[in-house]
């Protein structure tokens, strides 16, 4: 290899040199910005571990709380009335309501005010306070085997007629009959007096307070949506007075401490959480493996490329050496 075609290939290693170098850098930054997610990780990993749940208490366990538990069945209200499956709170003043107030609302039950009251719903899904005195004839749209005036004459302190059908029998409770039987006055009475007090609050806390729909996309799609959201205070529990009104001390302690619901840390949960940190881990751990492969290539590569560039500046500084030798030996 003559002296110019050792100049060419000495400039070429030394501009592979630099290529090479540079991606060692950044090779190290990023093996630098795995391990800051790596803590970053074990931090999210403590946290989550610490983080509470809130649950009720139902058929012997504590259950994860959920839309359902806290606000009703909507239109499926007859299944319900199977407590081992469905359980109902205790406390029908207790709803949920987002930071600013609004109730937080179904789909059944946005549909059922927007039946009654037309355009009563926005476009980005929220509602605005409305008059009371709308809200038997929402319940009835919910509970279609009843009008508003039979929900009035219960909630007044009324009974209903001696005897009703079998098919509001089954509306009630989910049992099915024969055609035609009945069930006396006092039995149906009490049923839809347990619905209108499950359901008045609701809607008596969204005529005064306005109502939103926009969370129920998370809520439907994550379990634990309403959970994190009261934790983290997104969401909140109110009780509420005859008026409509929220009570100051309706706190998320306040209903730990009452027994409404319970505020915990429960097996479940950090098994999830360990199983989630477990895979992230590995996840980063596997990026990590790649990065130190990567680097180490690199590194044998620089080490190949730096030995030859010396063995090519020696061969370069000889013929260099030999000509001006050649040069003053003449």
């Amino acid at each position: 290899m003559g002296l110019a075609a050792s100049q060419v290939r000495l400039l070429a290693m030394t501009q592979r040199k630099a290529d090479v170098e540079y991606q060692i850098g950044m090779g190290a930054m990023h093996k630098m910005a795995l391990t800051r997610e790596v803590s970053d990780l074990a931090r999210e990993y403590s946290s989550k571990l610490q983080q509470k749940q809130i649950s009720y208490y139902a058929n012997g366990k504590y259950n994860k709380i959920n839309y359902q538990y806290l606000m009703g069945y909507g239109a499926n209200f007859a299944a319900a009335w199977y407590p081992d499956r469905y359980p109902m709170k205790d406390n029908n003043a207790m709803v949920l309501t987002d930071y600013k107030g609004q109730v937080v609302l179904s789909k059944a039950y946005a549909d059922a005010i927007n039946k009654v009251i037309p355009k009563g719903m926005s476009a980005c899904g929220k509602g605005g306070t409305f008059d009371k005195s709308k809200i038997p004839e929402i319940l009835a749209v919910l509970f279609p085997s009843l009008d508003a005036e039979t929900i009035m004459k219960v909630k007044n302190g009324g009974e209903l007629e001696s005897s009703y059908d079998a098919e509001i029998i089954k509306t009630l409770t989910g049992e099915s009959v024969g055609e035609g039987e009945t069930k006396n006055s006092e039995a149906a009475t009490k049923m839809v007096q347990q619905f209108i007090d499950a359901y008045w609050a609701i809607f008596e806390a969204a005529s005064t307070n306005g109502w939103t729909t926009e969370y129920n996309g998370e809520i439907n799609s994550n379990p634990d949506y309403i959970s994190d959201a009261l934790v983290s205070g997104t969401f909140h529990l109110e009780t509420i007075d005859d008026y409509g009104e929220y009570d100051d001390c309706s706190t998320l302690n306040y209903f730990v401490t009452n027994g409404d619901i319970s505020e915990n840390v429960t097996n479940e949960h950090r098994e999830q959480v360990t199983a989630w940190y477990n895979e992230q881990k590995a996840i980063l751990n596997e990026k990590e493996q790649f990065v130190d492969l990567e680097m180490q290539d690199l590194s044998t590569e620089l080490e190949v490329i730096k030995t030859q560039m010396e063995a090519i500046q020696t061969f370069i500084d000889n013929a260099i050496q030999h000509t001006f030798t050649w040069g003053s030996n003449a």
